[in-house]
C-alpha cells in the first residue's frame, strides 16, 4: 500500500503551450505564427524530395513515411467531429517532403496520401495523444518515427482541447479525450480501405502531457478531477501553474462519477506516456484496473511538474511487474514538442529551451528508440 504524500506546490500538468504563449506575449500573434492546428502541410516550394530513409528515420528503418488526413468520423452522441492525422509505412524509396507545422519548428518528411506499404497483410497500431492546448502534428517526431519502423500512428487534434478549439471546461473534461479514440477505433476497424490494414489485436496508445493520461486511460487509469478542483479553486492554491485554464470552470456541471469512470478499452494493449499529465493527483483507486503494460518517460527537469513529486509518485503507484519508468536526466517538460530552428529560441523560449541546452535532439532519440522496443515487446511486433 502506498502512503499518500503531501499535495506538491504546482498542478502543472493542465498548463499547455497555447495558454503559456498568451501568457508570454500578451496576445495570440505569436501562437498563430507556431502551430497549424494539425495540417500536414505542403512541401517547402524550392526543396527537392527526399528518399534517403535512413538518414531521416535511422538505419533500421525500413519505410519510407506516409502521411494523410482523409477520414473524417462523427460522434454524434457527444457532438464532436474526429478528424485524424495518420503516420504510415510505404515502400521505402517513396519521395518524402519537408511538413514542418512552421517556420519555428523543425519538421517531420512524409508522403500525402502515398499508398500503404504492400509489405505486411496488416499492420500495428498507436494511438497517439497531444497536449492540452496542442495539436496532433507536435508529436510528429515520434508518429513518424515508428512509421518508418512498421506501425501505423494515429493522432487527432482532441475537440475542446486542442489549438484554436479551447475552453476552460474543454480541459477539466479531459476524460473526453479517451473516449475520442474509442469512438475512432470503432470507426477505423470498419473502414472499407483502412479497416483490413489494421491488426485490431496489436494496438498500443501513447501521448505527452495530457496525451500521456490519455494513454494510460486507455488501459484503464481513472481521472481525478477531484483533486484538480480543490487545488484549482481554493485560495492560497488558486494561483498556481496549471490553474489558469481551471480556477473559473463551474465544476457544479461536471458529473464526477463520469469524470472518474473507467475509459478503459480491451483492444489497447499497452500505453507509453511522456511526462504524463496531472501525475501527483492520481491515487491507489485511480491505477488500480491497470493490467497491461505501461511505460512512463519522464523529465527529471520538468519545470511543470517537478519530478519526484509527480512522476516518480505515479510510477510507485503501478505495478512494478509491467511498468518501465525511464527518466531522461536533461530533459524538461517540452522536450516532447518538436526540435526549435532559432527563430524558436527568440519567440517562444520556454517551449523550445531544454533543462540542459542542447539536448533536445538525444532526449527524443532516445525516447524514439524506447518507444519502439516497448511497441515491438508489448504487441508482439516481429
Amino acid at each position: 500500500m502506498h502512503r499518500r504524500s503531501r499535495r506538491p506546490s504546482q498542478v502543472g500538468s493542465i498548463t499547455h503551450p497555447g495558454f503559456l504563449l498568451r501568457r508570454m506575449t500578451g496576445g495570440v500573434l505569436v501562437a498563430a505564427a507556431l502551430l497549424t492546428g494539425g495540417c500536414a502541410c505542403s512541401k517547402k516550394a524550392t526543396e527537392t524530395p527526399r528518399t534517403d530513409v535512413a538518414s531521416l528515420y535511422g538505419q533500421d528503418a525500413a519505410y519510407a513515411v506516409g502521411v494523410t488526413q482523409s477520414l473524417s468520423f462523427e460522434d454524434a452522441a457527444r457532438r464532436r467531429t474526429l478528424k485524424p492525422l495518420i503516420w504510415y509505412p510505404v515502400a521505402p524509396g517513396t519521395p518524402v517532403d519537408d511538413r514542418a507545422p512552421s517556420d519555428v519548428f523543425k519538421p517531420f518528411y512524409g508522403a500525402k496520401d502515398a499508398p500503404l506499404s504492400d509489405a505486411k497483410a496488416r499492420w500495428p497500431l498507436v494511438l497517439l495523444s497531444h497536449g492540452s492546448g496542442g495539436s496532433g502534428i507536435d508529436l510528429s517526431w515520434f508518429g513518424a518515427h515508428l512509421a518508418a519502423h512498421g506501425f501505423i500512428v494515429l493522432s487527432l487534434n482532441h475537440p475542446g482541447n486542442s489549438y484554436k478549439d479551447t475552453s476552460p471546461e474543454g480541459f477539466a473534461r479531459g476524460w473526453e479525450r479517451p473516449k475520442d479514440f474509442t469512438v475512432i477505433l470503432d470507426n477505423l476497424l470498419k473502414d472499407p480501405k483502412w479497416g483490413p490494414r489494421v491488426d485490431a489485436e496489436r494496438i498500443g496508445a501513447s501521448g505527452h502531457s495530457m496525451g500521456g493520461y490519455t494513454a494510460m486511460a486507455l488501459v484503464g487509469l481513472r481521472l481525478n478531477l477531484e483533486w484538480i478542483e480543490e487545488r484549482c479553486t481554493t485560495p492560497g492554491t488558486r494561483e498556481e501553474i496549471g490553474c489558469e485554464a481551471l480556477r473559473d470552470v463551474d465544476y457544479r456541471r461536471i458529473d464526477m462519477k463520469e469524470s472518474r469512470a473507467s475509459y478503459l478499452d480491451p483492444r489497447v494493449k499497452s500505453a507509453f506516456a511522456m511526462a504524463p499529465g496531472m501525475a501527483a493527483s492520481f491515487e491507489a483507486q485511480d491505477t488500480a484496473d491497470i493490467q497491461r503494460p505501461v511505460a512512463l518517460i519522464l523529465a527529471k527537469g520538468d519545470e511543470l511538474m517537478p519530478h519526484e513529486a509527480h512522476g516518480m509518485q505515479l510510477s510507485r503507484r503501478l505495478p512494478p511487474a509491467t511498468t518501465t519508468t525511464v527518466v531522461l536526466d536533461d530533459a524538461g517538460h517540452f522536450t516532447f514538442l518538436p526540435e526549435c530552428y532559432p527563430k524558436g529560441f527568440e519567440v517562444i523560449a520556454m517551449l523550445c529551451k531544454d533543462p540542459v541546452a542542447g539536448t533536445r535532439a538525444a532526449s527524443q532519440a532516445r525516447t524514439k528508440a524506447e518507444g519502439l522496443a516497448f511497441f515491438r515487446r508489448t504487441l508482439d511486433v516481429r
